[in-house]
């Protein structure tokens, strides 16, 4: 018994394998020539009655018995040292994925629980999907995608959205267009890409470099030209002529030109629900113009004192589904990655859909 014993550790604690490594409990491996499932199953100290129930799940996972040379597999591996969650890459570019308490999942992402559909833009994404998906999904691929996305300018005929959606929700969302492809994927309430990171983007605080701020929002203020008192919804940074103004988010400009009382003026769309505002400019930065995409930190102006104004500054606006907020007290979206605990479950489910897509 004690040689038995022996033997299992030391089996364990040999090298699983030069082509393979191991990273937050997955081994990685690439297939070579001879390789099994069940060579990779004992040099990890899993039992072969597993791997019998895990191949026999259902007709997909039988594939296993035959693996590929120079294809992926992926063990993981709890921190008891039991079996979680397996991915083997096929030729065809689909996934097969086991999962420990549901070993039959691969096949149930596939047929039945989830719905994939394909759109291929003519008019526009409604106009083309409204008889394929349901409106809710559609306002959803809207949400999700507009951040990189303006539907408005950048859909082309020929466009391509393949969309997976369960029970009425959308679940992820591949658009391939001419010259880009942008995907997201939902996880627990957001939209994530394939590698985990947030399609929302966070928001700098101030969008330049000021001296001082010349006035806030308020809702009664003196407005020093008009002589009357007036809601001030906006917040006025002080800056020498001539200051760069910067994007204060990733978005798509939605408005360039002179706008009443404001002066030259740039708008700024952010995702489906926030836009910001840039007042009395000097000039704009090259190349911006309306549809155009803007980075975080993007210069895309410059301080002056257009329209009405007392003196060089800039007006910034922040805008909330068309309700405008203060900039400087409104607790703003952050970008964010997927954690470490959750990021496998987040790939099973990546995995899954982009198999059936």
């Amino acid at each position: 018994m004690l040689k038995a014993i022996s033997l299992a550790v030391i089996l364990l604690t040999l090298p699983i394998s030069s082509n393979a490594h191991k990273k937050n409990g997955e081994y990685h491996f690439v297939i070579k020539r001879g390789d099994t499932l069940s060579k990779y199953f004992n040099k990890l100290g899993l039992s072969h009655k597993l791997l019998v129930d895990l191949i026999s799940a259902n007709s997909d996972n039988k594939k296993l018995n035959n693996l590929t040379i120079g294809n992926k597999l992926t063990i993981k591996i709890d921190k008891n040292g039991d079996f979680d969650y397996l991915s083997y890459e096929l030729n065809n570019n689909k996934t097969i994925n086991i999962f420990k308490n549901n070993p039959s999942a691969n096949k149930d992402w596939g047929k039945g629980r989830v719905k994939g559909s394909k759109i291929v833009i003519k008019n526009s994404l409604y106009a083309d999907g409204k008889n394929k998906v349901d409106k809710k999904i559609l306002d959803e691929v809207t949400k999700a995608l507009s951040w990189d996305l303006d539907f408005g300018a950048d859909l082309h005929k020929g466009d391509k959205f393949y969309i997976a959606s369960k029970d009425n929700r959308l679940e992820a969302v591949i658009y391939v267009g001419k010259s880009k492809r942008i995907e997201a994927f939902h996880f627990e309430g957001a939209y994530y890409d394939r590698y985990g990171n947030s399609l929302s983007k966070s928001f700098l605080r101030a969008p330049l470099k000021y001296k001082r701020i010349s006035s806030g929002f308020q809702l009664r203020r003196y407005h020093p030209i008009l002589k009357t008192y007036r809601p001030h919804r906006a917040v006025d940074y002080a800056a020498d002529y001539g200051t760069k103004v910067v994007s204060t988010a990733d978005g798509i400009v939605s408005f360039k030109g002179r706008k009443g009382p404001l002066g030259k003026a740039v708008m700024i769309k952010h995702g489906p629900d926030y836009e910001t505002v840039y007042a009395h400019l000097s000039k704009y930065a090259r190349g911006i113009k309306k549809s155009k995409k803007v980075k975080r930190g993007q210069v895309i102006g410059y301080v002056g004192s257009t329209g009405r104004s007392t003196g060089p500054h800039l007006h910034y606006e922040l805008r909330y589904k068309g309700k405008r907020k203060n900039p400087l007290t409104y607790k703003l979206p952050k970008s964010s990655k997927i954690t470490k605990d959750k990021l496998w479950s987040f790939r099973a489910k990546v995995n899954s859909i982009l198999s059936i897509l």
